[in-house]
């Protein structure tokens, strides 16, 4: 049997009343997760640059783009939920597959939930079989893949498709067409990084939502895909990584589900960044840092630490949230980083600009071997009278084994939205998120 098929199988067949509790509580956390980094978005302009694209490409549709009265069709709408959802790199994450999910797979639960009235419980379905599938194909993938792909883009378009094929209620056959369709598009590449493009990134998860509903509208047509998508011989896996290992694909499939092992963020930065946090964070907790006092910061560090957040010399705000040195920098300036406290400002700060000069980042062997199922790090912290200040960290503040509860993501959701909602808003947003798996129909936005 296909690997397609396997997976076909397992999303025709998933259903909510085999979910332990724990799943719907996690499935319940990324809702949150994802809505909070979509209204955080609109604290940055790039966002109405993403909403015009969108509104003007799909223009009049029913579909909503949340927190706007604005509509426009479903796949368009999708599109600028995605975008809004990683403008401000709050979102959710996976160490293993190295991905943002909640970004890819929420959006296009939203719009098929509002276009078909679906219920709390049928929503939570397609999101688990979307963060499944999406995790899936990353750890598949390896991290070889992720040094020239941008896994968001590249596994997130499977993830799509899967919740589109979910709420579509496709066939066994239709959905073996869906993930055929979808490896033939799934793409997204490094280079903007490189380049210095960096609002360009959120296209990525908006283009891998319209790609994965195009590719299940597809095959709800009966347009046949590919059915060895993952191990043909000119199939998407072979195309795009050296090193690829399908058994991840179906590895305890049904019996166990990726969405517990999402990480939420607890900074609004890059997460190969946070690691680096927490562990000057463990020095702060016993020494007080004064900048003008620090000598040098060296941080040993696995090699994508470097390579996706190693810029020494930030210009923009999204350049920053991609520097090792300024989040270091700011953290110790600032005396703490919150997903409120960062600023186009800080740029100009000329303590953590000196600051930022004295901080190296060294690739060490030893912590490569342990990523990519940690971020690992070591931080030397050398001040001017010769005292050196130590700390190492694995895992960060929101890794599933240093986890948010609920009461930390509602208070997450709060800092991040708490200037575009009104607390009555949030605390009724929350309410209905806490209590979807008793929503009868869906019609909109937060509506019972």
């Amino acid at each position: 049997m296909s690997y397609s098929r396997q997976l076909a199988k397992y999303i025709s067949d998933l259903k909510f009343n085999r979910l332990p509790e724990s799943t719907i509580l996690k499935t319940e956390h990324c809702f949150t997760d994802w809505l909070a980094a979509v209204f955080n978005s609109y604290s940055n302009e790039l966002s109405a640059s993403y909403i015009n694209f969108a509104t003007r490409m799909g223009e009049e549709g029913s579909s909503s783009i949340i927190g706007l009265e604005k509509k426009t069709t479903l796949p368009w709408a999708a599109f600028a939920n995605a975008c809004l959802g990683h403008i401000t790199e709050v979102d959710d994450g996976h160490r293993m597959s190295i991905m943002h999910i909640g970004t890819v797979v929420l959006p296009v639960v939203f719009a098929y939930a509002e276009k078909l009235s679906y219920s709390g419980k049928e929503i939570i379905e397609a999101a688990v079989c979307g963060y499944d599938l999406a995790i899936r194909v990353g750890e598949c993938l390896g991290k070889e893949h992720y040094s020239i792909w941008h896994t968001t883009s590249t596994a997130g378009t499977f993830g799509a498709a899967a919740a589109a094929a979910k709420m579509l209620k496709l066939s066994e056959d239709e959905i073996v067409w869906t993930l055929g369709h979808t490896g033939t598009q799934a793409a997204g590449l490094w280079q903007f990084l490189l380049d210095g493009a960096v609002t360009a990134k959120a296209f990525h998860p908006g283009k891998a939502v319209f790609n994965g509903i195009l590719a299940a509208e597809l095959a709800s047509q009966g347009i046949e895909g590919p059915e060895h998508i993952f191990e043909g011989e000119k199939g998407f896996c072979r195309s795009s990584s050296p090193n690829f290992d399908l058994s991840y694909l179906t590895y305890q499939l049904g019996s166990h589900y990726k969405v517990d092992e999402v990480n939420f963020k607890g900074y609004p930065t890059c997460g190969q960044t946070h690691s680096m946090i927490d562990a000057v964070k463990k020095i702060m907790e016993t020494h007080e840092l004064i900048p003008e006092q620090i000598e040098k910061i060296e941080a040993r560090v696995y090699q994508k630490a470097i390579d996706v957040a190693g810029i020494k010399d930030p210009s923009s705000l999204e350049e920053a949230k991609f520097s090792n040195p300024f989040c270091m920098a700011a953290l110790i300036t600032k005396k703490e980083i919150t997903f409120t406290n960062i600023s186009v400002e800080d740029l100009k700060n000329e303590t953590i600009r000196d600051l930022m000069t004295k901080v190296e980042l060294f690739f060490d062997p030893e912590l490569e071997k342990l990523f990519p199922a940690c971020r690992p790090c070591s931080i030397s912290i050398t001040l001017k009278d010769g005292t050196i200040l130590f700390a190492e960290n694995r895992y960060r503040k929101g890794d599933p084994e240093n986890p948010m509860d609920k009461a930390s993501m509602t208070d997450k959701f709060a800092e991040l939205t708490s200037r575009f909602l009104e607390k009555e808003e949030r605390e009724r947003i929350l309410d209905w998120v806490y209590t979807l798996d008793q929503l009868n129909s869906y019609k909109g936005p937060w509506t019972a």
